[in-house]
């Protein structure tokens, strides 16, 4: 591709179809917990850890997100230039297999998803897009663009509907796309009128049409649900505190929402009606994505973490062996005067991958080995 491919968005009003080519309290309240460093005593309890790889891909300030694609195979998406790199021997080495800047203009790369086509899609800063990759990463095409400057949360319904959150609409309203047939024509949607515009960040699926939504930045933190796939919201819950709300997951009967800036996790435990302050890992720190791994028949979830608290920040792993009542920090990654762990990702039964950084930083993708 010669140049940067821009995208051109009309003005478009809610619900217009368009052809694409190319809020509740906190009912309880606890003190701020910090996780427990694993004494000596409970080494027993969780798998040994250890770093195996550092991955520092030059220019870029952060390794914004991480993907697999099967058993030692995965991407990363950078922050600067929106490059992509893959992996084939579970996070030993990476190969470039995308410029964004170079071919489009883009910054960064946010997020991914395997949709049910087989295919995999992310979403992009400045120009906001939705892009897509036929053969496992090694080649991509623009398949929307979005009136913003960000495409942000991204998930496929149990009815096939793809929905992509948007940051800084250009309609001024808190948005999102939604796609009914792979991106041959999208709708954008209002999620809310309420301003300023903000960020919509992440989606959790409850199932036959309920769908939540993760808001933020440029404000407090929102959460919002839909009965009807997403084409109309409702807030159910607001907290000023917080400044963005960053990634959903289930534990048992609860639903959690991790928030920036303060490091806390809020739960639902009645489909995201209501929700309530479920705990606080520090009063100022950072939560990226959430996954879980197993190990001998017994399951662990794992939570990409920076604690802010003092000038040099600490980039952390934390672990949970009880459905998120305790949690223990599993490993400090390396200390930076910036950014935050933002994402992580089961490459392999003994591969992780964590990607830390964020403006000023230098991007990392540290490759953890589980003995």
């Amino acid at each position: 591709m010669s140049g940067p491919h821009k995208c051109f968005i009309p003005i478009l009003s809610a619900f217009t179809l368009f052809s694409v080519s190319a809020c509740a309290d906190i009912a309880t309240e606890k003190e701020i917990e910090n996780p427990l460093p694993i004494t000596q005593a409970e080494k027993g309890r969780f798998p040994q850890i250890e770093i195996v790889n550092i991955f520092e891909p030059e220019g870029e300030s952060n390794v914004r997100s991480s993907f697999t694609l099967s058993d030692g195979v995965g991407l990363i998406g950078t922050e600067e230039t929106g490059d992509i790199f893959k992996t084939e021997d579970a996070g030993n080495s990476w190969r470039k297999v995308l410029d964004g800047g170079d071919a489009w203009g883009i910054m960064d790369v946010r997020n991914y998803i395997r949709a049910k086509d087989g295919h995999l899609y992310i979403t992009t800063t400045e120009p906001a897009m939705v892009c897509r990759s036929k053969d496992e990463g090694e080649s991509w095409q623009i398949v929307a663009c979005a009136p913003g400057t960000r495409t942000v949360g991204l998930i496929q319904l149990d009815n096939d509907d793809i929905l992509v959150g948007i940051r800084r609409s250009f309609e001024k309203e808190t948005s999102l796309l939604r796609s009914t047939d792979y991106f041959k024509t999208v709708k954008w949607t209002s999620v809310s009128k309420e301003q300023p515009a903000q960020n919509v960040t992440c989606f959790h699926e409850i199932g036959g049409g309920q769908v939540l939504a993760g808001v933020g930045y440029q404000g407090s933190g929102k959460i919002y649900k839909s009965n009807d796939y997403g084409q109309t919201w409702e807030k159910k819950a607001d907290y000023p505190e917080a400044r963005d709300m960053m990634w959903f997951f289930n534990e048992g009967d609860k639903i959690f929402i991790q928030a920036s800036g303060i490091a806390t996790l809020y739960a639902s435990t009645d489909g995201g009606e209501t929700w309530n302050k479920d705990h606080q890992f520090w009063s100022k720190g950072f939560l990226g994505m959430a996954t879980t791994f197993e190990k001998d028949g017994k399951r662990y979830r794992l939570l990409s973490a920076t604690d802010q608290r003092e000038k040099t920040f600490r980039h952390v792993v934390l672990i949970s062996d009880d459905q998120g009542e305790s949690w223990f920090e599993w490993i400090e990654m390396n200390q930076d005067m910036s950014g935050g762990a933002s994402n992580i990702t089961v490459l392999s039964d003994n591969r992780i991958v964590v990607g830390t950084g964020n403006h000023s930083a230098q991007g990392r993708a540290f490759t953890l080995e589980i003995k």
